[in-house]
C-alpha cells in the first residue's frame, strides 16, 4: 500500500477538487451542500464529520463504499453526522468525476483497504425482523433506514420477519452457521435473548457460540444498543448498523439460568421485584414507548411495595468506591477481541457446567456464598450497564469480567430515597445512594417466598419460583467498534 496521504485528483462539473485520506479522515473542497440526501441516519460514536466553507471532513469510520461506475463516475457512499456528534446524521452518495480510471481504482482501492482494515468488507448476515415488536415500527426501521445502509456499504444478507414466539431461537437452532458472518436482529432484546438461546442449544455449539450478534434498536427495550453505544446514540439506527459493518467480535458474558429443572442463558438481566414487575407489567403501555419503563418504576417506588424473598451470592466486591475504581471505563485500558481470547466452551470443554450447582443444589458455603432474608424492593443482576434509555442501572457493568452486577434495593428506602434513587438512574449516580446494594458476584440465587409474582429473564415472562445465576465468561460475540460497553460511570 502507499503511504499517506491518498490523493485523487476529481471534479464535480467545472470545479475542481482533491480528495484527500491521511489514515483518519477523507478531507475536500467544493461539494454541494446542497445535495439530497438518502435517508436519515447517525453516527456511531466520536466526533462528527464536518462541514465549513463548503470543506468537508468525513471520518474513516463514515466511509462505507467507494465504487467506480461507467467511466469516469467515482462514487463515494458514506454515513456522516453534520450537526454535531449527538445530532441525526445522512446516508449520502458523493459523486465525482476522474479523468484518469487507473489512477481512480488504484486511489479506491488503496482507501477501503484501509477503512477496513482488520474487518471483512462485504459481509453476509443473516437478518431477523420483528414486525411486533415494540411499537411495531421495526419492519419500517429496516426497510427505510437499515437496509439501504447494508446496501450502499456492499454488504448482503438473507432475510427473515419472525411470526411468532420462539422463531428465532429456532431460526438460530437450525441456521447454517457457514454462510454468514452474523446474525442481526432489528428488534428489541427478546429477539437476541431467542437468538442466543437457539445458539446454545445445537449440538455444534463449540462452533456457533462463535458467531457474532448484531442489534439494530427496533423494540421497546434496547439494552444491548444502548450499552455498546451509550444515551446519545443507542437509539439511532445508523450507529448500530455502522457499528455492524465496521465492528470487530468483542467476547461477551453469559449468564446460565436453572430454575427447577430447566437452564437456559441471560445476556441483559435477571430480575425480580420492582424491575421485573415495570418490566412484564406494562405491556398496556407500550404505546409509550421506552417510557413505560419510567413512568411504572415511579409509580411502584410512591407505592414502597415490598417483595418477600431470600437472596444469596457469592460476593467478589461490595465496596462502591472500590467497584468504582476497578471496573472504571478509563482503566480498561486494551480491547481484546473474541478471536484472541479462549473462553469456556471449545474442544477441551464441549459443555457447559455450573461451577457453583443449580438452583436444587445444596448451597456449598466453601464457596463463599452469603445469604440475606429481608424483604426487598428489588433484586436485579445484570450483565449490561443499560437497560433501556435513561436507565443506566449497573454502571460498572463490563462485557467480559467473568462477573454478574448484582443489585438490591432494600425494603424501608423511603419514598424520597425512593424518588432520589429513581432519578439517579439516569447517569448511574443511584449506586452511591446508602440505600442501594450494589455489588459484583459470581453467582447469586434467589427464593421468593410469596406464591405468585413476577421474574423476568431479559425481558421475559419466567415462572415464579427459585432461580440461580452463574456468570460464564465470552461465551458469545456482539460486533462492536469500540470493543467496551459506552462509558457509564464517573471519574
Amino acid at each position: 500500500m502507499a503511504s499517506f496521504p491518498f490523493i485523487l485528483q476529481a471534479h464535480q462539473g467545472n470545479h475542481q477538487v482533491e480528495l484527500v485520506y491521511n489514515g483518519q479522515q477523507l478531507e475536500f473542497d467544493g461539494l454541494d451542500l446542497d445535495e439530497p440526501k438518502q435517508s436519515s441516519a447517525c453516527l456511531p460514536c466520536g466526533p462528527s464529520s464536518a462541514s465549513v466553507g463548503g470543506h468537508r471532513i468525513i471520518k474513516t469510520v463514515e466511509i462505507l463504499n467507494i465504487i467506480i461506475e461507467h467511466e469516469n463516475s467515482l462514487v463515494i457512499a458514506v454515513a456522516s453526522a453534520k450537526n454535531g456528534p449527538t445530532k441525526e446524521s445522512v446516508l449520502e452518495r458523493l459523486v465525482f468525476q476522474v479523468r484518469d480510471k487507473a489512477n481512480a481504482a488504484q486511489w479506491q482501492s488503496d482507501v477501503l483497504s484501509h477503512v477496513y482494515k482488520d474487518i471483512k468488507r462485504g459481509r453476509h448476515f443473516k437478518v431477523l425482523v420483528n414486525p411486533f415488536g415494540g411499537q411495531g415500527h421495526a419492519k419500517k426501521i429496516w426497510e427505510t433506514t437499515a437496509e439501504p445502509i447494508f446496501k450502499a456499504a456492499g454488504c448482503t444478507y438473507d432475510l427473515t420477519y419472525t411470526t411468532h414466539r420462539y422463531h428465532a431461537k429456532e431460526i438460530a437452532r437450525d441456521l447454517n452457521i457457514r454462510l454468514y458472518d452474523a446474525v442481526v436482529s432489528v428488534s428489541g432484546d427478546g429477539v437476541l435473548h431467542e437468538v442466543i438461546n437457539g445458539l446454545m442449544e445445537r449440538p455444534d455449539a463449540i462452533a456457533a457460540h462463535k458467531l457474532p450478534v448484531g442489534a439494530i434498536p427496533g423494540g421497546s427495550g434496547n439494552a444491548l444498543s444502548f450499552s455498546l453505544l451509550g444515551e446519545n446514540h443507542g437509539s439511532h439506527v445508523t450507529n448500530a448498523v455502522l457499528g455492524i459493518i465496521k465492528g470487530r467480535a468483542m467476547p461477551v458474558d453469559l449468564c446460565s439460568v436453572t430454575q427447577g429443572q430447566n437452564r437456559y442463558f441471560s445476556f441483559v438481566l435477571q430480575s425480580f421485584g420492582l424491575v421485573a414487575d415495570v418490566d412484564l407489567g406494562t405491556e398496556d403501555m407500550r404505546w409509550m414507548g421506552e417510557a413505560r419503563f419510567t413512568v411504572a418504576a415511579v409509580g411502584k417506588l410512591l407505592s414502597q411495595q415490598t417483595y418477600p424473598c431470600e437472596l444469596s451470592y457469592i460476593p467478589v466486591e461490595t465496596n462502591v468506591d472500590k467497584i468504582r475504581a476497578e471496573y472504571n471505563y478509563r482503566r480498561q485500558q486494551s480491547v481484546v477481541w473474541a478471536d484472541q481470547t479462549h473462553d469456556e466452551l471449545d474442544q477441551s470443554h464441549p459443555t457447559i457446567v455450573d461451577r457453583f450447582g443449580g438452583v436444587n443444589a445444596p448451597l456449598n458455603r466453601s464457596d463463599g456464598w452469603v445469604t440475606d432474608s429481608e424483604d426487598v424492593i428489588t433484586a436485579v443482576g445484570a450483565k449490561l450497564p443499560w437497560i433501556s434509555k435513561g436507565m443506566l442501572l449497573n454502571p460498572a457493568s463490563s462485557p467480559n469480567d467473568g462477573l454478574i452486577d448484582l443489585i438490591v434495593f432494600p425494603k424501608g428506602t423511603g419514598r424520597i430515597n425512593g424518588m432520589q434513587i429513581m432519578l439517579g438512574t439516569e447517569t448511574g449516580e443511584h449506586i452511591y445512594h446508602n440505600k442501594v446494594r450494589y455489588m459484583k458476584v459470581k453467582a447469586f440465587r434467589l427464593t421468593p417466598k410469596n406464591t405468585s409474582g413476577c421474574i423476568s429473564m431479559d425481558g421475559e415472562h419466567t415462572p415464579y419460583a427459585p432461580y440461580q445465576v452463574e456468570a460464564h465468561r465470552g461465551l458469545i460475540s456482539v460486533l462492536s467498534i469500540e470493543g467496551r460497553y459506552a462509558r457509564s460511570m464517573r471519574e
